[in-house]
């Protein structure tokens, strides 16, 4: 098996990649908006002699960039994200993140191995809001692929990844202005209802499992003091590692949201923001193959912290195709993401290391599964058993 021809083909453009990279991290655009990343991407990707479909459904700045060799073989993809957070830049690394699935896809193109597979590097606009995974699985882009990857920076290593489900609503309180001194009774206070919802809530954390997370903003509470609000908005967001039991929680954050509007004679309007998230389920015969992978490019763990969960939307990925999502660590140092800590950590000669051995890692992962159909059944089979059908 050709570890060498991976490590080369990457170590050739080890400068352009970083390059790359660094572009991507000094122009930091949110999700949706990321035209600039998303044409760098797709204009190295093409150069490389990939055919790069720019633009997919609804989404602009998502894209697919194809590689085939022969009839008949296993199709991989690798994500790439590429938007940045509000204000802080790139302090979840999506800068490494999609370069990364690049130097995979690009590794995996350069083989002269006598067998023939596809791979895709996907273009995954949008990770942090609504989730452009889930539109592109909604569009068909996943429907022709056999396992999909992707890699994630943090200050920990942890391969077998799991992650929160979400849902995220607005709670929308109509109320009735009034002047809140001469005439309060005239009134009816929309922030009062956003207030006796977030009580609600509150009371509820004690009688939720261990693995919740229910924390929520007011974006919207009044305009003056002296004016009785009509109108207030607050925004929850639900977690779980349990897809099911999360509904429940669901119904029971919408039933405080219900009561704090009878209580206050306001009316409720309720908003689903984004998609869902499912709870990421790896697949293990990938981690097993990738975990092989780090020890054989000598990867040395440098955390010395383990991380808590957030939420990805890699996870709805996971239940229609087979899938692997590994945090590899930037440093021995607890640097949490969404800080500015973390985005000056992305910007690091350390990370831009890691980002090009996610690279590699991901892309001999892949290669002893082209090259192997006993490992290209076993991956089908644990994902069939796990959810009763095997994409494609």
């Amino acid at each position: 098996m050709n570890q060498f021809m991976i490590d080369s083909a990457i170590e050739n453009e080890k400068e352009d990649l970083i390059a790359l990279s660094k572009y991507i991290q000094q122009n930091p655009e949110l999700g949706g908006q990321e035209y600039k990343s998303s044409k760098a991407l797709c204009d190295y990707l093409e150069k490389h002699g990939f055919d790069v479909q720019r633009g997919i459904g609804e989404l602009e700045t998502a894209f697919v960039a194809h590689f085939k060799k022969g009839e008949g073989g296993i199709h991989v993809a690798f994500c790439s994200e590429y938007d940045a957070l509000p204000d802080i830049g790139h302090a979840c690394g999506h800068n490494l993140i999609g370069v990364a699935s690049v130097a995979a896809g690009l590794a995996l193109s350069k083989l002269n191995e006598d067998i023939p597979f596809e791979v895709s590097v996907i273009g995954t606009p949008d990770e942090e809001n609504v989730g452009g995974k889930i539109d592109l699985i909604n569009e068909g882009v996943f429907e022709n692929v056999d396992l999909a990857m992707m890699f994630h920076p943090g200050y920990s290593t942890i391969i077998d990844v799991k992650s929160l489900a979400f849902h995220s609503y607005e709670f929308i309180f109509h109320g009735k202005n009034a002047h809140a001194a001469s005439e309060p009774w005239q009134g009816k206070n929309a922030l009062d209802g956003v207030i006796q919802t977030f009580n609600g809530v509150n009371a509820l954390r004690q009688h939720v499992k261990p693995d919740v997370r229910i924390h929520g903003i007011i974006k919207e509470g009044g305009k003056a003091t002296n004016i009785i609000p009509h109108l207030a908005i607050a925004e929850f967001c639900i977690r779980s590692t349990d897809n099911v039991y999360l509904d429940e929680v669901v119904e029971q954050v919408i039933n405080c949201a219900k009561g704090a509007a009878l209580m206050t004679g306001t009316v409720l309007e309720i908003k689903e923001v984004g998609h869902p998230y499912d709870a990421m389920v790896s697949n293990q015969t990938l981690v097993g193959l990738y975990e092989e992978s780090l020890q054989e490019f000598n990867y040395v763990d440098p955390s010395q912290f383990q991380e808590g969960m957030g939420s990805i939307d890699m996870g709805n990925v996971s239940r229609v195709v087979p899938a692997i999502h590994p945090v590899l660590s930037l440093t021995d140092q607890l640097v949490p993401g969404h800080t500015k800590e973390f985005a000056d950590l992305c910007n690091s000669d350390r990370a831009y290391e890691t980002m090009l051995l996610a690279g590699k890692t991901m892309a001999y992962t892949c290669l002893k599964v082209i090259i192997n159909r006993d490992l290209q059944q076993k991956v089908k089979e644990e994902f069939k058993q796990s959810f009763g059908a095997v994409n494609g």
